[in-house]
């Protein structure tokens, strides 16, 4: 036998338990500005970094009057990382003994070498005192070399001894 059950009345909803569920928007963002990585953190502006690298024209007769060159070569722990495309510029000042030209001296002397300093290995584009060089961070915005090369030519007349100048090279963006 089935039975069959009758509801008689109407249907009425309980408030409370069909909720519209309310909405609403936020924003979410981030500013994200161009920069460079000094040895792998931000440095401060006018951060001292320590020793770059070196740049050595070897050794040779005092006698000699050849022209000799050399590249850049940066200390193991130097590095640079910036953004890519970033306007990335370096500057490097007279040093030790600044005049019109960069001059290496003669440890326990007073005796002087001009030498020059080039963005190029062939010698063409020089790096004149605290001019602005730009630096490409497109090519390999990591690990970004510094197009420096010195040059000297001796003039075969000066004192034996070690010739040396410390230069200061500032990086702007």
């Amino acid at each position: 036998m089935a039975r069959c059950l009758r509801l008689i009345g109407p249907m009425m909803m309980v408030a409370g338990l069909a909720q519209a569920s309310p909405t609403d928007t936020f924003m979410v963002s981030a500013t994200i500005t161009p920069g460079c990585l000094v040895n792998n953190s931000i440095p401060a502006d006018g951060a001292q970094l320590g020793t770059l690298g070196s740049l050595a024209f070897g050794t040779t007769s005092a006698l000699s009057q050849e022209t000799r060159s050399a590249s850049l070569i940066a200390s193991g722990t130097f590095t640079l990382s910036c953004t890519p495309g970033i306007a990335l510029n370096m500057r490097i000042d007279g040093g030790l003994q600044p005049t019109t030209e960069r001059q290496l001296k003669r440890e326990d002397g007073s005796e002087t070498l001009a030498y020059q300093l080039y963005q190029d290995a062939a010698s063409v584009n020089p790096i004149d005192i605290d001019q602005p060089i730009a630096i490409d961070t497109t090519t390999a915005p990591d690990d970004i070399p510094l197009p420096v090369w010195g040059q000297v030519t001796l003039p075969g007349n000066l004192p034996a001894g070690n010739y040396h100048d410390e230069l200061v090279l500032t990086l702007e963006w």
